[in-house]
């Protein structure tokens, strides 16, 4: 094709720089979208983030072929709309995961700190078993801890889990027999897989008092109204960082959370470098042009690498590392401090914090081939 007009929002890392030489380039943010403005802007790819919405009512009409986010999930994306446009949808599964499976061992190691518990004689339930989730139970094997795990559409494809793994064929059973839960599903709204409300008032019951509850999946798989109603009986510990109405937040459930964060635990540098890199990739083999990776590789080479040796048998040194490279209990921190704002000033505060988040390391990595696989 001709020299590509791309629209892109300008807060996801590094894009306009790559794509600056080889295309024609507007930076506008998801606020300023309209159907209006991509027809005069003639543009053929839209790069957006996940607090934007693009279906057909935007796009219809449009030159647009190419529609990229940076984000594990799409539900901010109408698919189906666009493929029957004939537009290519793009967006980075994997690129994040090991981000937010830091963030749910910074959460656990935390829940072990306050009273002191040992994790070792903890169970760990895992919903949903794909890139995050596969990460979370190598980390939480790391430290001996027991791992369960419900998928079925997974378990549905014939997959074997690791010999390691206890397989819950339901919800209600991982939730009656873990002391710790972590959520790691797309929102779906409808069909046999449907997540939303996925965990309700009747799973949230079955689960033992003092227990640990990490969202970090899609606002919406929590059922926030039925937690506000068990906690005062389950006391349960709360790491939170997506919200059923987002940007609102929940102010009784952050009460209770160790961690209370506004959609960030993806955001670590390495992560976001890499989500950029692939969305550039799949656009440039989209385009029939080459784009170098120039500016992904210098973004790496200034990461300051973490200790050879990580403290894997002394949890609270490893809880002082990650805190001090992720800084999770300061911006815990400064949600906190949006409670005193007006709710549409929280709203601002949220979003704002989002788009000018600071660079923050991941520590921990995991080689592809490491990883947990489904025989």
């Amino acid at each position: 094709m001709k020299r590509p007009v791309c629209c892109i929002d300008p807060t996801i890392p590094l894009l306009a720089e790559a794509l600056q030489p080889f295309v024609r380039l507007y930076c506008l943010p998801g606020t300023e979208l309209s159907p209006e403005i991509l027809k005069r802007l003639r543009c053929h790819a839209l790069f957006v983030r996940a607090n934007t919405r693009v279906d057909a009512a935007l796009v219809a009409g449009t030159p647009i072929r190419f529609v990229g986010t940076p984000s594990a999930g799409i539900d901010h994306i109408a698919v189906e709309e666009l493929q029957q446009l004939g537009i290519t949808v793009i967006h980075t599964p994997g690129c994040n995961a090991n981000s937010v499976a830091e963030y749910v061992l910074v959460a656990l190691l935390l829940w072990a700190a306050f009273p002191e518990r040992r994790l070792s004689t903890e169970r760990l339930g895992i919903i949903g078993f794909g890139n995050i989730g596969r990460r979370v139970a190598s980390y939480a094997r790391q430290l001996g801890m027991e791992v369960w795990v419900n998928d079925p559409p997974l378990a549905r494809q014939g997959f074997r889990f690791p010999e390691w793994v206890v397989y819950a064929p339901t919800v209600r059973e991982l939730c009656a027999a873990c002391s710790a839960v972590s959520l790691h599903v797309p929102l779906m709204r409808s069909g046999p897989d449907a997540t939303w409300h996925l965990l309700s008032y009747e799973e949230l019951a079955l689960l033992p008092q003092g227990s640990l509850l990490v969202q970090t999946s899609r606002g919406g798989v929590l059922d926030e109204a039925a937690l506000e109603a068990i906690l005062p009986e389950k006391r349960s510990v709360l790491a939170l960082d997506v919200w059923e109405q987002e940007p609102s937040v929940n102010w009784h459930l952050v009460d209770h959370a160790v961690l209370a964060t506004p959609h960030i635990a993806g955001y670590a540098w390495q992560a976001r470098v890499r989500c950029s890199q692939k969305l550039v990739h799949h656009f440039a083999k989209w385009a029939g042009i080459v784009i170098p990776e120039t500016p992904f590789l210098a973004a790496l080479e200034y990461v300051p690498p973490p200790p050879t040796e990580l403290p894997w048998t002394n949890p609270k040194e490893l809880l002082k590392l990650l805190q001090q490279r992720r800084k999770l209990g300061e911006d815990t921190h400064s949600l906190r401090a949006w409670r005193r704002l007006s709710p549409s000033r929280q709203h601002h505060a949220f979003r704002t914090f989002r788009e000018s988040y600071p660079r923050r390391y991941e520590t921990l990595s995991l080689p592809e081939d490491s990883l947990p696989t489904c025989q």
